[in-house]
């Protein structure tokens, strides 16, 4: 694995780490009440995408179990359509989304996933 590579998806999971502690045991409608919360999760996928559209293509085509292009998309969503988000998808990004990208950046970095080039 390209040095590049290993250090955007290294930054990937610091970040799912993130939004996974923010999230994790909050209420729907506390996230709904709380901005700086909203905020936050914003910011932290934002990120995510940012570093996702860093990784090189022959990695992410070697590794097609991420949502590469849901991950970048949602970052541009963000970035240029930032009055229009939909909560709700902000929601399910950070309590169910991040799961699978999680286990799949741990697979992939500890080595114990598919080959990695």
């Amino acid at each position: 694995m390209a040095h590049d590579d290993r250090l955007s998806l290294e930054q990937m999971l610091d970040t799912v780490r993130r939004i996974r502690a923010i999230a994790r045991g909050r209420a729907r409608e506390a996230f709904d009440a709380d901005e700086v919360t909203q905020l936050a999760l914003l910011h932290l996928i934002q990120m995510l995408g940012e570093a996702a559209s860093r990784v090189s293509a022959v990695f992410r085509a070697q590794h097609p179990e991420f949502p590469w292009g849901e991950m970048v998309g949602v970052r541009n969503r963000i970035v240029h359509g930032y009055d229009h988000v939909d909560p709700d998808i902000v929601w399910r990004v950070a309590t169910e989304d991040v799961e699978p990208v999680v286990a799949a950046l741990e697979r992939v970095l500890t080595g114990s996933g598919p080959s990695t080039g």
